[in-house]
């Protein structure tokens, strides 16, 4: 790795500037020098693979790399006052090097060390989504950091990495009642529910993720009877809260049917976001948020709301459920009863997303 590089046996346990960590002192000559020594040392870790364990040459490496990683950083924080790099050097301080740091801390590095050592790091310390995470190398669902407005925070996200080549960021989720989408305004704006449950990733996220580029949305529904279907809109947008949030969903293809695009009363392409205490829709004698009780991109109401309350099959009384009316009627005419989905999952990726089919 080079004979500067201090010899470090184990990984540390935390690395970067602060009182825990070891003070590493180095001769080169300045920011411009260890960057380019920081890339050589990344370029020679992505010949021989990723850390594999804890001990060993891997590690030690890692160790190595974090150790000028951290003296670059903070170097670069008192001469060039970038609260950037000050944040990525604290968050280098609290990422284990465990199997699920590693992957973390590897991409803080090529954030870094991808850009030639004349041009000043971005401002971005995550990838933008979990599209960019899959092109990074990293190929495993899980929930990962990632920064969809480069002047927005970072937010954690759930990633689907096989699904149809993979890349995908969950922006919805819903699969056992476990979490109320009858939420407010503020609610549906920074998301809510567990990632690794139910959850809505929030309509700010889901504004930043698609305010540049084509983008798709997939649709994934399971009925009772362990049937799934999916809908997939090649041109899909959310605008932003100046705008209501509104929705962009074209270019249906799939097998459960163009729900979005129902009919002339019931179509929620175009239309704004709505919640029980921000009535946007186009229902004359009332809300429609307040009436089915979840926020949704409702018309006049709709023919599909997948936000809708968590039935175990069929249900009586008014169309709340989760539904999609084009695979299910939205009511049985001879029963009068409704059907709410088992599952369902929204999740969107860039349309020139090229992943492994």
């Amino acid at each position: 790795m080079g004979a500067s590089l201090p010899a470090i046996s184990d990984a540390p346990q935390k690395a970067g500037p602060g009182p825990d960590s070891p003070q590493v002192q180095h001769k080169s000559g300045g920011v411009k020098d260890r960057l380019v020594q920081l890339q050589r040392c990344m370029r020679s870790l992505q010949e021989t693979g990723a850390p594999r364990s804890h001990g060993g040459q891997d590690s030690s490496s890692l160790g190595a790399i974090l150790a000028l990683m951290a003296a670059v950083l903070t170097e670069c924080d008192l001469h060039c006052h970038s609260q950037a790099l000050g944040v990525m050097a604290k968050r280098l301080e609290s990422v284990a090097v465990g199997r699920e740091g590693e992957k973390d801390l590897l991409l803080l590095l090529k954030s870094i060390t991808q850009y030639p050592p004349t041009v000043a790091p971005l401002e971005r310390l995550h990838p933008q989504d979990c599209a960019e995470i899959y092109k990074h190398g990293i190929k495993e669902n899980g929930i990962y950091t990632i920064q969809p407005d480069l002047h927005g925070p970072a937010v954690e996200a759930k990633c689907d990495m096989e699904t149809a080549g993979g890349g995908w960021t969950v922006i919805q989720s819903r699969q056992d009642g476990s979490v109320d989408f009858n939420r407010t305004w503020q609610e549906y704006r920074e998301g809510f529910g567990s990632l690794q449950g139910e959850h809505w990733l929030g309509n700010a996220a889901l504004h930043a993720l698609t305010s540049t580029g084509q983008h798709q949305l997939r649709i994934e529904l399971e009925d009772w009877h362990q049937q799934r279907r999916q809908a997939t809109y090649s041109n899909f947008k959310v605008a932003s809260e100046a705008q209501r949030y509104r929705l962009t969903a074209r270019e249906y293809s799939g097998d459960a049917g163009n729900a979005m695009s129902y009919s002339k009363r019931y179509n929620h392409d175009g239309r704004p976001f709505s919640t029980a205490d921000r009535d946007h829709d186009r229902y004359a004698s009332g809300s429609c948020g307040q009436y089915y009780g979840a926020g949704w991109w409702f018309d006049a109401c709709l023919a599909a709301n997948l936000n809708g309350r968590y039935y175990r099959g069929r249900y009586s009384g008014i169309t709340d459920g989760i539904y999609w009316g084009t695979w299910y009627i939205l009511t049985d005419g001879r029963t009068g009863e409704r059907y709410s989905f088992k599952s369902v999952e929204m999740k969107t990726r860039p349309k020139n997303f090229v992943g492994t089919q």
